[in-house]
């Protein structure tokens, strides 16, 4: 009988080698649909980014003024943003974040507006002047906005504007005020003369928030640029939380170094074509 056991215990190894295979073949072939429910798992949720960013943004910002020099230039080009924290956030020690630039950035430069801005000068040979500004008071409070605060980056004579805002909208909040909601944000973009606008799907995916500015899209007679992709959970690298290891999570969870190229990236798609 003792004869056999050898026998039994290769015929085991090899049954096992057969199923193993067979598994991972199944999962091979099934590699997107698994890599679909392993991002859905990954990736933060609705609740959980507007329970985490609720800490953010709650200081009041003054636009920010810059300029970019192209060396031997003959031209300036002005472009504004308006957006939130990932446009930019003041230093703020409490959630672990010590330097004011676009959210979760290593540094200024690394921003998705300083990226575009230079990827802008470099490719058409300009300088560029550029205003940005927080207005993610204009998210929380979208019924009730007063536009007149925005005065100072409205007198920014601008040829281009970027509008890069949703984030901070409460979902529940924009289930009941849908209408509202694209109506207020379309008089918004509409409240600045200049033709070339931008408006950008927020970086975190939420299906009624890429409906809604679509429409406003539309309304405001706006380009359209769609982030969502970035911040749903397909590449968890966009997310500040694969670079760095931020003390409070909503901090993470902002676009880091990558996710701010790949969101300049895509803002300059249309820019390039506009120009």
């Amino acid at each position: 009988m003792q004869r056999n056991k050898p026998k039994a215990l290769v015929l085991s190894v090899c049954l096992n080698a057969v199923m193993l295979l067979v598994l991972l073949s199944i999962a091979y072939y099934k590699r997107d649909g698994i890599k679909s429910r392993v991002a859905k798992i990954l990736a933060p949720s609705e609740k959980k980014i507007e329970n985490l960013a609720s800490a953010m943004n709650h200081d009041v910002f003054e636009p920010v003024f810059g300029r970019y020099d192209f060396p031997g230039a003959q031209r300036v080009i002005r472009i504004g943003f308006l957006g939130n924290s990932l446009t930019f956030h003041g230093a703020e020690e409490k959630i672990g974040w010590n330097h004011a630039s676009g959210m979760a950035a290593s540094s200024l430069e690394n921003d998705y507006v300083h990226k575009t801005v230079r990827k802008l000068a470099e490719a058409k040979g300009v300088s560029v002047e550029y205003a940005l500004i927080n207005v993610a008071d204009f998210e929380r409070g979208f019924e009730t906005f007063d536009f007149s605060r925005l005065s100072k980056i409205r007198d920014f004579p601008a040829d281009f504007l970027v509008f890069q805002l949703g984030e901070n909208v409460i979902s529940s909040e924009l289930k009941e005020k849908y209408d509202v909601f694209v109506e207020k944000y379309s008089d918004l973009v509409r409240s600045f003369e200049n033709p070339q606008k931008i408006v950008c799907i927020p970086f975190w995916h939420d299906n009624d928030k890429v409906s809604a500015i679509t429409q406003v899209s539309i309304r405001a007679d706006a380009f359209l640029v769609d982030l969502s992709h970035l911040g749903g959970g397909l590449d968890s690298r966009n997310y500040a939380s694969s670079e760095v290891k931020y003390k409070h999570r909503g901090v993470g969870l902002h676009p880091g170094d990558l996710g701010m190229e790949n969101i300049a990236d895509n803002i300059f798609s249309v820019l390039n074509a506009m120009l």
